[in-house]
């Protein structure tokens, strides 16, 4: 399976759309926070894929999903476990201790969040510091919307059957 991992849009939907358009054969989109309107304005929710959305500090202008979307959500795709944030709750800016434990207490395989603008992915060994049960993959996708030298960044998670590729790309 392969998904899309979009966060922190700020308006330049335009963007989502092209990247959308562009990729082919994706089984979800995860939008992890600030842009909840641009996610409704380039219609992705009748693209033909799953949507999973949280919301974040920037999102009070999507009046329909503004509601709906949660700060944090588990979602359970392909034999992993995924928790979504979009991290400003948990103070991602500052580090992520925060964040790592609330993945252990969900039980998570795979922590994605946003928020920081900067792409991430880092793996934690079982056992290791922050006492976790089973390893954990960290991974923000960047900006789509807020990056520096005009372009967008974005994520992609491909669950193979010897294991997770995660990947960066920019639009």
């Amino acid at each position: 399976m392969r998904f899309l991992i979009v966060s922190d849009i700020h308006g330049r939907y335009e963007r989502l759309v092209k990247l959308i358009d562009a990729q082919k054969g994706i089984d979800a989109l995860i939008f992890l926070g600030d842009g909840l309107a641009d996610l409704e304005r380039a219609d992705a929710y009748s693209r033909g894929f799953g949507v999973f959305a949280v919301k974040g500090n920037c999102d009070s202008f999507s009046l329909r999903l503004r509601e709906s979307a949660p700060e944090e959500s588990v979602i359970n795709l392909d034999g992993y476990r995924f928790l979504l944030m979009h991290g400003h709750t948990r103070g991602v800016k500052y580090g992520l201790t925060n964040a790592i434990y609330a993945a252990r207490e969900r039980e998570a395989d795979i922590l994605l969040f946003g928020h920081t603008h900067e792409c991430v992915e880092k793996y934690i060994p079982e056992g290791e510091e922050y006492s976790l049960d089973k390893p954990l993959r960290i991974f923000n996708p960047g900006s789509l919307g807020a990056s520096g030298g005009g372009y967008g960044y974005f994520g992609l998670i491909e669950i193979r059957k010897n294991g997770i590729l995660m990947s960066h790309g920019k639009i």
